[in-house]
């Protein structure tokens, strides 16, 4: 019988390999579910479609600091690069004559259609982190954060100035509306399959293992700058597919949609959830995207329970802001930590309760990763 349970490392063999997989999987079912109800209000319409997109891009993020224990002020750079890519190969030349006109003649009679035009997105992102993390993963601590944050200001500026292809600083349109509810939460199930499968394969365990000591790793015969890069490069992907359809949700944006904001929300959903865990990244993508849609309806006003509420408008920035710095002081490894919802068919021995989500552990540091990642890999 399994049981559903939350732990730090996999269960032993292949029936706890798929457990492990299995478990995050069962939580963006009931995440989905959540979401199509509310998705039948039209005035939530974009609200859940952009938590979806948070959270896939969460995920990927999730791949990268959770595996190397680096912060990446970056990845919205892989963000901007996949909706561009994805919005190139996706508009009718029609629209590309109006605001590409400039175009090479392959690109310019490019049509895709969404699957082709959000895995090249993708992938052009991931050559981009190929290309620039065989040098940024080369670095460690506080000096890798800044240097992804270097990375993303160059790419926007890149961006701003390649207007052959961008548009320059003004916006982009023309973008087909193809970002609809099957796609998104399709492709968010989609991330955490790829997720569980790298958390839990050897170059996963390797990662974790050199993040959690890099002299022991190395001895061992890990190569340092592989076990980041090959994370940096699958987490870029991700990225880049949830930018082309943020690119199709939003089909008109510019390079100042790839900001600093944009950075904050995505860093505050991975902290709050746990940066460990890719069950604490859906949770967290949830837990904020409810937060800031309740803050900003109060800046609106609302009423509760005939009460009249109103706020100065920025409240839900202030109140981001306040949960963040209120987890990192109470909770800095988030709330789940490294935990993920598994399934475990072991049975306890005679008088040994059954395991539960209520399993406590040692708080986990940034820095400090589940046990497992210490196996010999």
């Amino acid at each position: 019988m399994f049981l559903p349970v939350l732990r730090r490392d996999a269960a032993p063999g292949a029936p706890g390999f798929i457990g492990a997989v299995v478990g995050p999987l069962l939580v963006v079912a009931f995440v989905t579910g959540i979401a199509a109800l509310v998705y039948q209000d039209a005035t939530m319409t974009e609200i859940v479609l952009l938590f979806g997109i948070n959270a896939i891009m969460v995920v990927g993020f999730q791949i990268f600091a959770g595996s190397t224990g680096l912060v990446s002020f970056g990845h919205i750079a892989f963000m901007a690069i996949g909706a561009y890519a994805t919005a190139i190969v996706s508009m009718d030349p029609f629209d590309k004559s109006i605001v590409l006109k400039d175009l090479p003649k392959f690109l310019f009679n490019l049509h895709l259609s969404v699957i082709p035009s959000l895995l090249i997105g993708g992938g052009v992102a991931a050559v981009f982190a190929l290309m620039t993390g065989v040098a940024l993963m080369r670095l460690s601590g506080a000096a890798a954060s800044i240097a992804t944050l270097g990375l993303l200001v160059i790419t926007t500026n890149v961006l701003s100035q390649a207007s052959k292809f961008t548009h320059g600083p003004q916006s982009l349109f023309g973008v087909p509306q193809d970002a609809n509810f099957g796609w998104v939460f399709g492709t968010l199930g989609v991330a955490v399959l790829v997720s569980g499968l790298f958390k839990w394969s050897r170059a996963g365990l390797q990662a974790r293992a050199n993040r959690d000591d890099l002299i022991a790793g190395e001895s061992v015969g890990i190569a340092s700058l592989r076990a980041r890069l090959v994370p940096f490069v699958l987490s870029a992907f991700l990225t880049g597919v949830a930018g082309g359809l943020y690119a199709m949700l939003l089909t008109a944006f510019s390079p100042a949609s790839f900001a600093i904001p944009l950075v904050v929300v995505v860093l505050t959903m991975a902290i709050v959830g746990g940066v460990n865990s890719i069950t604490g990244a859906v949770v967290g993508a949830a837990l904020v995207t409810v937060l800031n849609e309740a803050m900003r309806r109060v800046e609106n006003g609302t009423h509760v329970l005939g009460v009249h509420l109103s706020a100065p408008t920025g409240i839900s920035a202030a109140v981001l802001g306040v949960a963040l710095i209120l987890t990192l002081r109470w909770r800095p490894e988030g709330l789940m930590s490294a935990f993920e919802l598994q399934f475990d068919r072991r049975k306890p021995a005679a008088g040994e309760p059954a395991p539960d989500a209520t399993t406590t552990a040692q708080p986990e540091t940034f820095s400090k990763g589940d046990s497992h990642a210490s196996q010999r890999v």
